[in-house]
């Protein structure tokens, strides 16, 4: 399991500061966390990386192969892809693009947009919304009575959608191609809570939902919830990447002060140094 990391390069000389100089950012993000560390230290940051949550395949290729088999054997009027991550598994696990194509494609939000397009597939709907709101609001223009949905979950039932979906005649099947994994172990977590606990964070990022309420609960269990949630509401700035992760901050009371235009990590890290550089003037 991998540890938290404490980054001090050294960075060059210089004649003007730069924007996040001085400032002690936390990261939380598992897929690039050196990436997204180097763009912070460009800007000046003093990062501490403590990768929450990762991604992990279930069974395998397992339920891959369960999700393919019933495209290729039975009729799917409907596939709605809920993350990148899980496009990236399915044509990893089994890499038949074709099959899929021939379903109508619901496309959550850009990360599962940019990953079809990756694997070359065309002539999926983007839905209204990245949530499973705007998903039921785009089906709302379609006929669904007798008709099959093949959803890709992420670990759990989504409750919503299925009921939702049902209540229109649809046929439901949820399969879940990853779940969520602690990426870090225990004492770097808590390492993480006490400096955020204590003051020394100034700001921390958030890539997904998962990790917020992650660190929440992990923050329970050393009975420091209510202290983490009163610094992440007062005196840390919270980044959020994407609606979805804005959402589920937000239902923990927590109100993100940055959530940059595009949810990737160079646009986030440009958004939080133009946050901290208007504080300052």
């Amino acid at each position: 399991m991998k540890r938290a990391d404490e980054r001090s390069e050294c960075k060059p000389d210089r004649a003007q500061p730069l924007r996040l100089d001085g400032v002690r950012v936390a990261t939380t993000e598992n897929r690039y966390p050196e990436q997204l560390a180097r763009l912070l230290e460009r800007e000046g940051a003093m990062v501490y990386s403590c990768p929450l949550l990762r991604e992990t395949p279930v069974e395998h290729v397992g339920n891959a192969r369960q999700f393919m088999e019933l495209c290729e054997t039975t009729v799917v009027d409907f596939i709605v892809f809920y993350t990148g991550v899980g496009i990236e598994f399915l044509f990893r696990a089994l890499n038949k693009p074709d099959v899929i194509a021939r379903s109508r494609i619901i496309a959550r939000g850009p990360k599962a947009v940019n990953a079809l397009k990756k694997f070359g597939i065309q002539g999926y709907v983007i839905a209204d919304a990245p949530t499973t709101e705007g998903i039921l609001e785009t089906l709302e223009r379609e006929e669904l009575r007798g008709k099959s949905v093949l959803v890709q979950l992420y670990g759990q039932d989504n409750v919503e959608l299925r009921k939702g979906l049902e209540a229109r005649g649809a046929t439901v099947t949820g399969i879940s191609l990853y779940h969520y994994e602690q990426a870090s172990d225990t004492e770097a977590v808590s390492e993480l809570v006490r400096r955020i606990t204590n003051g020394e964070v100034d700001a921390i990022t958030f890539t997904n939902g998962p990790q917020a309420r992650f660190l929440l609960k992990s923050a329970a269990s050393l009975g420091s919830s209510d202290e983490l949630l009163k610094h992440l509401k007062k005196g840390v700035v919270v980044v959020s990447i994407g609606e979805v992760t804005s959402r589920a901050l937000k239902e923990m009371g927590i109100e993100p002060h940055v959530i940059p235009e595009e949810p990737k990590m160079g646009p986030m890290v440009k958004a939080l140094a133009d946050f901290f550089e208007g504080r300052r003037k």
